[in-house]
């Protein structure tokens, strides 16, 4: 689809979905198992400097990780913390992961607000899993052994598979919208002061409270959902623009789109 096109497309659709009082969602969530056998992220072909400011190059090291199991992030971005819900956690699959090789490991590829989260606990890992990580039985969570989510790849270039959870893209920037709109702007600064003015910016300095209004006022220029008499400025319809796109971080999981 061409990115010019897409905030257009999304807009019409969203205007469709609306009619029918949104009939639990007309292009429901699909949840497909998609095996990638290329090489995908080639790291190794862009090397990444540690050298800054005229510092010493730091010394890869693992000591960062959350087992004593190496870490492909880790060992790039050195002086980087690998969040807890990427690896593993049971003595089992610790072990599978001491023993297996790289050519024969599966990379789960994590795509927000794609049922995710439900399939990551499935397989071991520990995103919105409630403490509960114990690995199904079966051949895929042994084999799936590194995760790749938001900007924390820690997969090996040499997997062999890459697994993927995906959706329909228009259903998944609402869910992305709704599941990201703060309470309020005490409870955003309060709770997430890492990505308040971010959100600040789109949620409350634009008046995109609504999915109706960031479609309708932000994507299509004209006057607001909800009793609005005036058009949204030109610097809240580019940051709907690019929120949609993808290209500024304003919501984590349209920005990350994997």
């Amino acid at each position: 689809m061409n990115v010019k096109n897409f905030d257009r497309k999304f807009a019409l659709h969203h205007q469709r979905s609306f009619g029918g009082r949104w009939q639990a969602y007309l292009f429901s969530a699909s949840i497909g198992f998609v095996f990638i056998s290329i090489q995908l992220f080639a790291i190794r072909d862009k090397p990444i400097s540690n050298i800054a400011n005229n510092a010493e190059p730091a010394q890869a090291t693992n000591r960062f990780s959350h087992s004593d199991i190496s870490s492909p992030y880790e060992q790039i971005f050195v002086v980087e913390r690998l969040p807890a819900y990427q690896k593993k956690k049971s003595p089992e699959a610790q072990q599978i992961e001491k023993t297996i090789s790289p050519t024969d490991r599966i990379c789960f590829v994590h795509v927000g607000k794609s049922g995710g989260s439900t399939v990551g606990c499935a397989l071991g890992f520990g995103l919105h899993c409630y403490n509960n990580t114990k690995m199904m039985d079966g051949l895929l969570p042994r084999r799936t052994t590194n995760m790749f989510h938001a900007d924390c790849y820690d997969c090996y270039d040499e997997s062999a598979n890459f697994l993927f959870v995906v959706r329909n893209p228009l259903e998944r920037i609402k869910s992305a919208f709704l599941y990201e709109r703060p309470y309020g702007i005490n409870w955003l600064k309060n709770n997430y002061p890492q990505y308040y003015e971010r959100r600040k910016a789109f949620y409350m300095d634009c008046p995109f409270r609504f999915l109706e209004d960031w479609v309708q006022s932000g994507l299509l220029g004209k006057t607001g959902s909800r009793g609005s008499k005036y058009r949204v400025s030109e610097e809240c319809q580019e940051i709907a623009r690019h929120s949609v796109w993808g290209t500024r971080r304003y919501q984590e999981h349209l920005y990350f789109n994997y």
